[in-house]
């Protein structure tokens, strides 16, 4: 059987147009190289084999094919990659997120570089003890009193600038991350829509792909996230993928925040007498379950960080609370109102009841916040702290020496308890102590938190770097490939005028 006079010509065609086509897929590539978030791109092809199908019976001889065909175009891409990116992303997040929030927090506590309320209790039981050589002094009195008024202002710029922290914390989270996630939510969910009506169309939108990837990974870093494909049936045994999006939640459940061309939306809020702040998912995609909160069941991404930070309460929330299984900002407030409390409280005993020594300017209690020195003593210009201590019949006789009394509760050790029902037990020891073995917790943390983060960031760097290796151009290898196709093209063009040849040769020559 002969073969068709101008089978070849398609065989070479067919190779011309292909590798055109590879070689315009290179120029995209190039073009592209400092794209943020462009995923390179290749040339799917296929050889095209001899169809029999239009011939009633079978052919004898050599079946050689018709050459190549390309299908389309995609992308070097590694779905598994993105999976292991984007989970690392959230761990990254949240640990960034606390890292920051408990630096700041660190250096209000710093009892290291700076002098703090360490200096200043020292500095009041120095003066106490210069007191104990002329009790009846005013003006040595008025030196204590000075030293502890000092001390009470330390307490409150403490617990203002700890305040200052969590408000700018909820700031953050209010708008800056639920604002970033909503909008990343509504782009994502515009893109799919987008992608979906060029896919029907035909157009892969690679580029398309790019940026709706590239706002998934960013918002993996604020939620813990999981991508799935759903494919769609279009018609005509055809479907095109459409993409799918779900947080995942601490008790293993998942909540749809994409799903094609739906979003979900969230806020963020303080309810009033409340000092927690609750993430609620007021929009769900299909409406019929508004203002879930979520805010137990988000652990991971920078706004379960936000959340850890500003709800965290350690051994003051109850132990079936998922809040007590992290130390906070409001866990440290906490500790140091429970210093200021007892220390207040201590002091106003030794003195006595009818000449308390601190009040508070407000609130049931005392509090880091609002600790002052009583007014009676404050107004006083003679002796207020008592020389004597009060025995139990009521008079002084025989009474040890009520500084010396004060002075030994600096020294002594003393249970330190959270203040609510449970009554939960802090530490053992003195004022100093207590202050010191909040500030090394709180040291040891921050230090945890930066172990933590690193690792994460390493491993998410690692997964990042092997993602890149894939999808990234590579000018070296783009240039390779622009020599391999353009060789490829004009083999296939010496093909066309070889065959050219030989056909002119079969018509003009074989009949002479």
């Amino acid at each position: 059987m002969l073969r068709s006079t101008f089978l070849g010509f398609k065989t070479a065609t067919s190779a011309l147009t292909v590798s055109q086509n590879q070689m315009d897929v290179v120029g995209q590539n190039i073009s592209n190289v400092n794209t943020q978030g462009y995923t390179r791109q290749r040339l799917d092809i296929n050889s095209v084999s001899f169809s029999t199908s239009n011939l009633k019976y079978g052919i004898n001889g050599v079946i050689i094919g018709q050459g190549v065909a390309a299908s389309g175009v995609s992308q070097y891409r590694d779905s598994f990659l993105d999976l292991r990116y984007r989970t690392e992303a959230a761990k990254v997040g949240s640990q960034e997120v606390q890292l920051e929030a408990f630096s700041d927090l660190e250096e209000v506590l710093d009892e290291i570089t700076t002098d703090g309320l360490d200096a200043q209790f020292s500095d009041l039981l120095e003066q106490l003890h210069s007191l104990t050589s002329s009790p009846s002094d005013p003006v040595l009195e008025g030196v204590v009193r000075t030293s502890a008024e000092l001390l009470t202002q330390m307490f409150n710029n403490y617990s203002e600038q700890i305040s200052t922290i969590r408000e700018q914390q909820l700031t953050y989270l209010h708008d800056g991350a639920v604002e970033q996630v909503n909008q990343l939510l509504k782009n994502i969910s515009e893109l799919n829509d987008q992608i979906k009506a060029d896919n029907i169309s035909g157009n892969p939108a690679l580029e398309l792909n790019d940026k709706r990837n590239t706002l998934i990974d960013e918002l993996s870093g604020y939620l813990n996230i999981e991508v799935s494909i759903e494919p769609l049936d279009i018609g005509g045994g055809k479907s095109i993928d459409e993409t799918v999006i779900k947080l995942k939640l601490s008790d293993g459940s998942k909540v749809n925040i994409v799903d094609r061309d739906k979003y979900a939306e969230f806020s963020s809020s303080v309810e009033d007498g409340s000092s927690d702040v609750n993430v609620l998912l007021t929009k769900n995609i299909d409406e019929s379950n508004t203002n879930t909160n979520l805010t137990d069941l988000i652990d991971k991404g920078q706004i379960g960080g936000y959340i850890k930070f500003l709800n965290g309460k350690g051994e003051f929330a109850d132990s079936t609370d998922v809040d007590s299984q992290t130390k906070g900002v409001q866990y440290y407030q906490k500790m140091l109102d429970t210093l200021a409390n007892k220390f207040a409280t201590v002091m106003n005993e030794v003195n006595g009841s009818d000449k308390p020594l601190f009040d508070k300017r407000n609130g049931d209690a005392i509090t880091a916040s609002n600790i002052k020195i009583a007014d009676s003593w404050a107004k006083s210009s003679g002796s207020y702290i008592k020389n004597t201590a009060i025995n139990t019949e009521g008079d002084s006789t025989g009474a040890t020496d009520n500084i010396l009394t004060m002075i030994s509760k600096f020294q002594s050790d003393m249970e330190f308890k959270t203040s609510d029902s449970a009554d939960t037990s802090l530490f053992v020891g003195t004022f100093q102590e207590f202050l010191s073995f909040t500030t090394t917790r709180l040291n040891l943390q921050v230090a945890d938190i930066q172990t933590s983060y690193d690792t994460y960031s390493e491993t998410q760097y690692q997964i990042e770097y092997a993602r890149s290796s894939m999808s990234s151009v590579d000018l070296n290898e783009e240039g390779v490939n622009l020599l391999t196709y353009s060789k490829s093209y004009n083999a296939a063009a010496r093909l066309m005028t070889t065959l050219d040849e030989m056909l002119d040769t079969l018509i003009n020559e074989m009949a002479r």
